[in-house]
């Protein structure tokens, strides 16, 4: 009833490319040494801002009452799309025909009590023609466009009067489906991108005449990224019940305009894929020609829709070739050889994109017609199968060809550890709880991590990611590759024992200052068929999705322990289906602590501008659409300069970066515990050059809230007004979290700013 604008932070779930793990931020420089130097001389202005430091005062005020915290920010999403509040009543929709005027009347209640339809801020109302026996929706008619909408209070009864043309009275009266749909309270709204965001989304479906359709996809999928329960467009419901029998339909608000005749409006998708050169263009104001319409042309049908914009436009978090997640229980449906179409085709490879995978002839729309379909060759033995060609419809990193998780068939265990005179002898082993017909434990090749805790803080004082003098990872070992620190006992049938040397760091073990570590596997199986370009270019088979277990280890009594659960990457691999396998490699899945290992606080970002490499930080700023490496970017180029702005202009996919328990477990994402988490090194700004005004900053020690929940802030003043930033607005912030913190200047010729603050403020507990 009434808009109030709320501003989000821009975001995205990012299939970035996040292995580059080798630096510690923009200058490139490898990890500082872990053990706090004795012979670095800070300078006497610096030395003085650490012996002034003291813990971060933010959550005297952030506590929700007086100034916002991760609760508040909760409360905020969850003050959208709120189910079931407005509803249109069971069995009360009807479309009465006369002449050519149509009516449709309903009745809604708000919280079970009337409510006045005209007071909605959207309602919208279409019907869609049916054909029975090809199960598609041919035509549609807006009912609310035009209409003249009322509502009587003593009936509580609504209706869209319309005036309509003697074909589509003769239509209205066919078989069909009507549905009706809007939103109360919008709190924000995208024109561009058809979102109207509120508080009380309402659908309703009533089916007239013989309607059969079936889905081939699921609702329950769009669940895994998006809105639960599924919003299209954030405000339109994707099951809804029948009015008159009450049983679910899934997608028949979407029929309403995404008809199956219907002319697509987005060409541009196959454009920006087949020619990023081209597209950039047009998003400069360059027509798009009549010999581009007519090769680009498609049907807006749902299908094509959403292949299109998930493989073209979005930065999907998954491999499109992935077509359970949207078709879970329907594979055989989908990946039928009577779908095997150029339509289908081109609805995920764009038109060039299947001509280049074409080797018989070449292909055009003027060569093979969309309807055309390729089981002449494909199925009779001549070429592969639909279902072969992509795998049965798994990903291949995360699925057998018959659909057995990987993870749920290798799983690696931490059997125990004990700990004497800083050495920490590990077991573990791998079993094979389903079998595979291609893997198993015996092609297993683990990694070792171990990285150390500071103090009793969540946060590592040591990364085992980290190298020593000579080049060496401090504490990760890739099995037999003569890691020093580690000493291989066995290694058979599926069991593995190693002893880890730890006293590089007795000192601090012995002061306190290390009291416990995390230990975790990496279960390492390379994929038979599939490679990527690892650190160094070195070309290797892509890790299964495999999950890396850890457990925490008190090095005073070898107590194994499970790790506190801050986010929970079960969350994760509702959008990601397997953690790693699309922006690392797939053995470090399923395990966010295990991300934390190497994403530590003591190094800064080493791709994403203002901040830390902590995992905390990072994620906060890749969901936040950050761009990475902007000074890497040439914005005289169109087409670098146009994925800037499509990357940063992104949505967070749950439509709301608010929604922090879309990934945080409850009660796990406030002001930050001073006691509990360490300070942390923030990157500095890149030579950026787009005439952004944000001016220049170094690497800051700061404070954990500073780090976490800045994060998103630091981000949301980078990516402002298409990524000229906002000065004033960033200025304000770094000066508000110095007043009330700590952000003292590590410059690149100084080292052990970072160690030394550690160990003042941790002091101080």
């Amino acid at each position: 009833m009434k808009y109030r604008r709320m501003r989000w932070g821009l975001a995205v779930m990012v299939t970035a490319l996040l292995a580059a793990c080798g630096s510690d931020d923009n200058n490139g420089t490898v990890e500082p040494p872990v053990v706090p130097p004795t012979d670095v001389v800070i300078p006497a202005s610096i030395q003085a801002q650490i012996d002034a430091s003291s813990p971060e005062s933010c959550v005297v005020c952030h506590n929700g009452d007086f100034a916002a915290n991760g609760d508040s920010h909760q409360a905020a999403y969850d003050e959208y799309y709120q189910d079931g509040v407005i509803k249109i009543v069971q069995g009360s929709m009807a479309l009465d025909v006369v002449g050519t005027t149509s009516t449709l009347s309903f009745k809604m209640t708000m919280n079970d009590s009337p409510f006045d339809c005209t007071l909605a801020d959207s309602l919208g109302s279409y019907w869609a023609g049916y054909d029975v026996a090809t199960k598609t929706f041919p035509s549609d008619l807006s009912l609310s466009s035009g209409a003249t909408k009322a509502y009587d209070g003593g009936t509580n009864a609504c209706t869209l009067t319309k005036t309509v043309t003697v074909d589509q009275a003769i239509a209205l009266g066919g078989v069909g489906i009507v549905q009706v749909y809007g939103v109360d309270e919008i709190l924000y709204k995208n024109a561009a991108k058809h979102i109207s965001s509120g508080r009380y989304p309402f659908a309703g479906v009533l089916k007239i005449g013989a309607v059969d359709y079936t889905t081939a996809a699921n609702v329950s999928g769009c669940e895994n990224c998006h809105t639960v329960p599924y919003l299209k467009h954030t405000y339109i419901y994707g099951t809804v019940a029948d009015n008159t029998t009450g049983d679910p339909t899934q997608f028949y608000t979407c029929k309403g305009c995404h008809y199956d005749e219907r002319n697509g409006g987005h060409i541009d998708w196959q454009i920006l894929k087949d020619d990023p050169a081209r597209y950039a263009a047009i998003q400069a104001g360059s027509a798009i020609t009549p010999e581009e319409t007519a090769k680009y042309a498609y049907k807006a049908n749902v299908m094509n829709d959403v292949h299109m914009s998930h493989a073209m436009e979005f930065a999907y978090p998954q491999s499109m070739k992935n077509c359970v997640t949207c078709h879970a229980g329907k594979l055989e449906t989908v990946l039928a050889d009577s779908n095997f179409k150029a339509e289908t085709c081109i609805s995920c490879h764009s038109v060039d994109g299947i001509q280049a995978k074409m080797t018989a002839a070449a292909f055009s729309h003027g060569g093979i017609a969309l309807t055309a379909d390729c089981t002449s060759c494909h199925g009779t033995g001549a070429g592969p199968t639909f279902s072969a060609i992509h795998g049965g419809g798994y990903d291949p990193l995360i699925y057998a060809t018959d659909g057995t998780r990987f993870s749920d068939a290798i799983v690696v265990t931490i059997d125990s550890a004990t700990v004497a005179n800083n050495q920490v002898t590990l077991n573990f082993s791998a079993e094979e709880v389903e079998a595979l017909a291609d893997y198993g434990v015996a092609d297993m090749k683990p990694l070792v991590l171990m990285s150390l805790y500071g103090y009793d803080t969540k946060d590592f004082l040591v990364s085992g990611h980290g190298r020593d003098a000579n080049g060496k990872r401090l504490l990760e070992y890739v099995w037999g590759d003569g890691n020093p620190r580690f000493t291989p006992v066995l290694a058979a049938d599926g069991s593995w024992e190693v002893v880890v040397d730890l006293s590089m760091w007795a000192d601090q073990i012995a002061s306190g200052a290390i009291k416990r570590a995390e230990i975790a596997v990496l279960p390492t199986i390379g994929h038979k068929t599939i490679t990527y370009v690892a650190h160094g270019g070195a070309v290797v088979p892509a890790p299964l999705g495999l999950n890396a277990p850890s457990m925490t280890l008190t090095l005073a009594t070898s107590a194994l322990s499970n790790s506190a659960g801050i986010v929970d990457a079960t969350k994760c691999n509702t959008c990601h289906d397997q953690l790693a396998t699309t922006f690392h490699s797939g053995d470090r899945g399923g395990n966010v602590t295990v991300c934390r290992m190497c994403h530590t606080v003591e190094n800064g970002g080493s791709h994403l501008e203002l901040q830390s490499r902590s995992i905390d930080s990072y994620v906060h700023a890749i969901h936040s659409f950050q761009a990475f490496d902007p000074g890497d970017i040439n914005f005289d180029d169109p087409v670098e300069a146009m994925e800037f702005q499509h990357h940063i202009n992104s949505e967070f996919p749950r439509f709301g970066i608010l929604d922090c328990e879309s990934c945080h477990n409850p009660g796990t994402y406030n002001v930050p515990d001073q006691a509990k988490s360490m300070p942390s090194l923030l990157s500095g700004t890149d030579d950026v050059d787009n005439g952004r005004t944000i001016g220049t900053y170094p690497r800051y020690v700061v404070g954990p809230a500073t780090r976490a929940c800045g994060s998103c802030h630091r981000s949301e003043m980078l990516n402002a007004d298409d990524g000229q930033g906002d000065a004033g607005g960033l200025v304000a912030l770094m000066a508000h979290w110095k007043s009330f913190g700590y952000m003292i200047e590590q410059p690149a010729d100084v080292s052990g700013v970072w160690d030394a603050l550690v160990a003042k403020v941790m002091g101080i507990f």
